[in-house]
C-alpha cells in the first residue's frame, strides 16, 4: 500500500474519533502478583475499556477460582483458560486477535505491573498524538529504556512512594513531549488497532516462550511507517519477570541472537538510542521532582 495512501486511512482514523481498548493480560503463575494487578486495573481503568484474562495452563490449582471470582465481580472481565501451555507470545495474540476482531485497540499488561488511575486513557493519549503513531510504553521502574529514576536499571520505588503516589509525581513533573522510543517494551504497550492490521500480530514461531516478540513487532511497525512513543506523563510499576523464573536469562539471550539475525540494523539502533539517551531531560526533571519532594509523597 502506498505511504500517501496508508497516511489518508490513518488520518480518516483518527477524524472517527478514538476506539475502545481491550487491556490483555497473559497469566502464568504468580498468583498474588496477579491479583494485585488486576485489581490495580479493575480500579483504575477508565472510559470505553475491557478486561481480557488469559490462563496459559497455569500449574496453580487455585488461580482460576480467583480469576472466576474477580470476572463475577465485573461485566468488562472476560477470562480465557488454555488446555494446554502455549506460551506467552501465543497467549497475547489471542487477546489482540479478540480485540482487532472487534475493532478494539489493545493494551498488552504483564502480570506482574500495578498500574495507576486513567493509566489506559493516558496511553491512548500517546498512541493519538498524530495519525503515524501505533505503538506506546509508559515510564517504569523495571522496563530498560523506559526504567526510571535511573535508565536501563531495575529501580527500586523511592524512599516514601507507592507505585500510585510516584505516578503522580511523574504526572505532575511531565512535559507531555511524547518522544519516540527505539523499540517499546513490552510489559505494558498499548496497539493501535489499525497497526496490527498493518504489520500483523506477534511471531509465534520465533518468540514463542516470550521475550524479543515486541521488538520485533515494533521493527515491523517502523518499517511501515508507524512511530513509537513513551508516554511520558504515566508510570506503571514492573516487579519484573515474576512468572518466568530460571528459564528468563536463557530465553533474553537466543531471542536477542534471533532479532538480530531478522532485523540486522536493531541492535545498532538501541545501541544508538542508549548512547545518546533522547530521554535524558525528563529523567533529570523527575530526580529534580524526586529531590525537592524528600521523600515525603502521598500514600
Amino acid at each position: 500500500m502506498p505511504f500517501l495512501q496508508k497516511l489518508g486511512e490513518r488520518i480518516f482514523s483518527r477524524w472517527r474519533g478514538r476506539r475502545g481498548v481491550d487491556i490483555i493480560v497473559p497469566i502464568f503463575g504468580a498468583r498474588e502478583a496477579t491479583r494485585a494487578c488486576i485489581e490495580s486495573v479493575l480500579t483504575h481503568a477508565s472510559g470505553d475499556w475491557r478486561l481480557f484474562l488469559i490462563d496459559d495452563a497455569s500449574p496453580d490449582p487455585q488461580m482460576q477460582p480467583m480469576l472466576r471470582d474477580l470476572a463475577g465481580q465485573h461485566p468488562q472481565v472476560c477470562i480465557h483458560q488454555a488446555r494446554e501451555n502455549r506460551g506467552f507470545v501465543a497467549t497475547a495474540n489471542i487477546g489482540m486477535h479478540r480485540a482487532t476482531r472487534d475493532n478494539r485497540d489493545s493494551l498488552l499488561l504483564n502480570s506482574d505491573t500495578l498500574v495507576p488511575k486513567s493509566f489506559n486513557q493516558r496511553l491512548a493519549d500517546s498512541v493519538y498524538e498524530d495519525p503515524l503513531t501505533g505503538v506506546a510504553s509508559p515510564f517504569t521502574n523495571n522496563g530498560t529504556i523506559c526504567s526510571i529514576p535511573e535508565f536501563m536499571k531495575e529501580n527500586p520505588l523511592p524512599r516514601g512512594f507507592t507505585p500510585d503516589s510516584f505516578d503522580r509525581l511523574v504526572r505532575k513533573a511531565s512535559m507531555q513531549t511524547r518522544p519516540e522510543l527505539v523499540t517499546a517494551v513490552g510489559f505494558c504497550m498499548y496497539i493501535r488497532c489499525t497497526t496490527i492490521r498493518e504489520v500483523g500480530f506477534f511471531d509465534e514461531a520465533n518468540f514463542g516462550t516470550g521475550y524479543g516478540e515486541e521488538n520485533d513487532f515494533c521493527e515491523r511497525a517502523k518499517a511501515a511507517q508507524w512511530k513509537i512513543r513513551l508516554c511520558d506523563d504515566l508510570f506503571v510499576f514492573h516487579a519484573g519477570s515474576a512468572s518466568f523464573g530460571e528459564t528468563a536469562a536463557e530465553q533474553r539471550e537466543s531471542h536477542n541472537l534471533k532479532i538480530g539475525q531478522m532485523h540486522p540494523n536493531y541492535h545498532r539502533d538501541v545501541q544508538k538510542f542508549i548512547r545518546e539517551n533522547p530521554l535524558e531531560e525528563l529523567q533529570k526533571n523527575i530526580v529534580r521532582q524526586i529531590k525537592a519532594s524528600e521523600g515525603h509523597s502521598e500514600s
